[in-house]
């Protein structure tokens, strides 16, 4: 069974500091600038485990043209857990997401999980199509 931990639960400060060295190991990959601080207490941040093992983390938060994006970072070779997590994620908010894609792997699982691409790098998955 996966586990979903937020800042808030003591659960996810098992995981604080690998989480953090992740995120800082592939901050350059996944295109935020944001410190690890600031996106656990600015977004809707999610950690990921299972079996006591860090999977990796998705975030959500809305952008200054009013759309919600997410981004997210995971551990090698986790892709199918990753689809899981990204999937299961888009069901707890309504309304349209979007995601940028910086690298193949990413679109792959963005596409497996029902987003379309808007144009270059840009994906977005349509609420209507959460439901489904």
């Amino acid at each position: 069974m996966i586990n979903v931990w937020i800042p808030y639960d003591k659960e996810f400060y098992k995981y604080f500091h690998e989480c953090k060295a992740l995120y800082e190991s592939v901050q350059d990959k996944i295109g935020d600038e944001n410190t690890f601080d600031f996106i656990c207490e600015n977004t809707f941040f999610y950690l990921f485990e299972k079996e006591g093992n860090l999977i990796g983390a998705i975030y959500f938060f809305i952008r200054n043209d009013g759309r919600m994006y997410l981004n997210a970072f995971s551990k090698r070779k986790t892709h199918l857990l990753n689809i899981e997590c990204l999937k299961k994620s888009l069901t707890w908010f309504q309304g349209d997401i979007y995601a940028e894609a910086q690298n193949r792997a990413s679109a792959f699982c963005l596409l497996k999980c029902g987003f379309k691409r808007v144009e270059g790098c840009l994906f977005v998955k349509k609420y209507w199509l959460c439901l489904l």
